[in-house]
């Protein structure tokens, strides 16, 4: 039980990560390596774009129009909020199937079939946000290399972006030891009904 319950708490905390890393900013940023002649950092993530000014004037413009998007980020918003979707469901339907709740107490193979199904739903939320946030990495190290002439305008890598990935792969480790701890229970069931206990184990009958 403490497993199961362990792998749905880091189920939520992927969740939770996944919201945040998706709703912040800073998925990449200029990277000014030992430059002191710059003047302003920028910073973007996949919904708006900020700069901060050497007098630490904060200016941010939204991405109003999708047209004006790139390919990237228009792909990385509809996969992180499908990865939250899916998650939250995650969470809902595992939490009945979780053995500290009084959730279909009367049913244990239901409990356990539910909290499979909500692992499974965690897997597939990781599996889609490390998906789309490893490519977006990749994309912003291949653009680094690939602009040595202008340093200036070389991203890196930032923190939601990194929080993101970390979510991602709280949510799949999560759901592996909810479908873990649900399939070694359903096993155990069918061996018990397999080999049923005698109630009076102490009464024994000679013909």
């Amino acid at each position: 039980m403490a497993l199961q319950l362990f792998g749905y708490i880091m189920s939520i905390t992927g969740l939770c990560g996944l919201i945040i890393g998706t709703f912040t900013n800073e998925w990449k940023i200029i990277g000014h390596g030992n430059d002191k002649t710059v003047t302003t950092e920028n910073y973007q993530g996949l919904w708006m774009e900020c700069e901060i000014s050497s007098s630490s004037v904060i200016h941010c413009t939204i991405f109003n129009s999708l047209l004006h998007q790139t390919f990237e980020i228009r792909l990385a918003r509809v996969i992180m909020i499908i990865s939250i979707v899916i998650s939250s469901l995650a969470a809902l339907v595992a939490i009945s199937g979780l053995r500290c709740t009084r959730c279909l107490d009367e049913n244990e193979q239901s409990k356990d079939r539910a909290a499979f199904a909500g692992g499974i739903l965690s897997v597939c939320s990781g599996l889609f946000a490390l998906g789309i946030t490893s490519w977006f990495m990749y994309g912003i190290v291949d653009n680094f290399f690939i602009q040595k002439d202008s340093p200036e305008k070389r991203y890196v890598i930032g923190k939601s972006l990194i929080g993101a990935f970390v979510a991602s792969l709280l949510c799949l480790s999560g759901g592996m030891l909810l479908c873990i701890c649900s399939v070694t229970h359903l096993r155990s069931n069918r061996n018990l009904s397999k080999h049923p206990v005698s109630k009076n184990p102490g009464k024994e009958y000679v013909l």
